[in-house]
């Protein structure tokens, strides 16, 4: 959010019905930084953090409580930024996580606004998923790596043919064997690891993928501690069953084994929080991208007993 002559921006734009901010709500916008409960506050002021949920202007969190000290959280390998939470928000709401964001240096938008302010867009995009992490209790490492869009060999083409291939990580060796490298280092000891199985063939999730793939060959991974996870919202618009069972394939032949689906149930909660907190992302997620993911969830958990579910495959020999 913005204050411009005491008048509140969100996005760029004036916020419907607040001609100017008043000294009460510039005091209680600082009070909502998630230190107390909703029921804290008094009736009024209850009234006036609605109001700016539904303006969009604030996000909910579920109330604090403790993981169990002997359950090591899973790791997701995510590409950018909010990869992580489209993808397996609802699993991570249910036990936590630790996020790596790999290419987390980005300045790509589609909004204007944000589009001629590269520097303010690059920020704000790391304070959003610092903010659905907190609605998710996640933990969030940032690696560092410069997103395709802004690479100068991928800026104008940064989706590849077939999804399943490894070509593209040929093109950019160095990048990859740096990248595969620090994988590597972080990844070393852990338990469960989720890794994008790249859907609709954006190179950063590939690159993060076959990273995963190479260590897995090179055995400083174990194939059982992996799974590929359901890239959102590219599964919207390519066929996931595709890329897995030809990815699959191609694994078959280098002796990694082929691919099977598994269902990650979702329960009511756990659907709410991620929703909540996909709701941080603005600069390049839709609203209507993230009910139409929402819907999806609830689609692949037909004709089981949980309300939605994610998608993960696991490899097997």
């Amino acid at each position: 959010m913005e204050t411009v002559d005491g008048r509140l921006r969100f996005m760029g734009r004036q916020v419907d019905g607040y001609g100017h901010l008043s000294d009460r709500d510039a005091t209680l916008l600082a009070r909502c930084d998630g230190s107390r409960p909703l029921d804290g506050f008094p009736a009024a002021d209850r009234e006036t953090i609605g109001l700016w949920r539904r303006h969009g202007l604030l996000l909910m969190a579920p109330p604090f409580t403790p993981g169990h000290a002997d359950t090591e959280p899973p790791v997701v390998v995510s590409p950018h930024p909010d990869d992580a939470a489209l993808a397996l928000g609802g699993t991570v709401a249910g036990q936590g996580a630790r996020f790596l964001d790999v290419f987390s240096v980005e300045t790509w938008t589609k909004d204007p606004y944000y589009a001629e302010r590269p520097a303010l867009t690059r920020r704000l995009l790391l304070d959003e998923e610092g903010v659905a992490a907190r609605v998710l209790r996640a933990r969030v490492e940032l690696l560092g790596f410069v997103d395709a869009a802004d690479r100068d060999l991928r800026r104008d083409r940064f989706f590849a043919d077939p999804a399943w291939s490894d070509g593209f990580a040929r093109e950019e060796p160095e990048l990859f064997d740096a990248l595969t490298a620090r994988l590597a280092t972080l990844l070393d000891g852990v338990g469960q690891v989720y890794a994008p199985l790249g859907v609709g063939g954006h190179v950063d999730h590939l690159a993060c993928r076959e990273a995963v793939l190479e260590l897995a060959r090179a055995g400083g991974l174990g194939a059982a501690r992996v799974a590929f996870y359901e890239d959102q919202p590219y599964s919207l618009f390519s066929s996931a069953e595709e890329t897995a069972k030809k990815l699959g394939a191609r694994l078959a032949e280098e002796g990694l084994g082929d691919l099977r689906p598994e269902l990650l149930p979702v329960d009511d909660t756990a659907a709410l929080t991620k929703c909540e907190a996909l709701g941080a992302y603005r600069i390049q997620v839709r609203k209507g991208i993230i009910q139409r993911i929402r819907r999806h969830g609830v689609r692949l958990a037909e004709g089981s007993p949980f309300p939605a579910a994610e998608r993960i495959w696991l490899m097997r020999s």
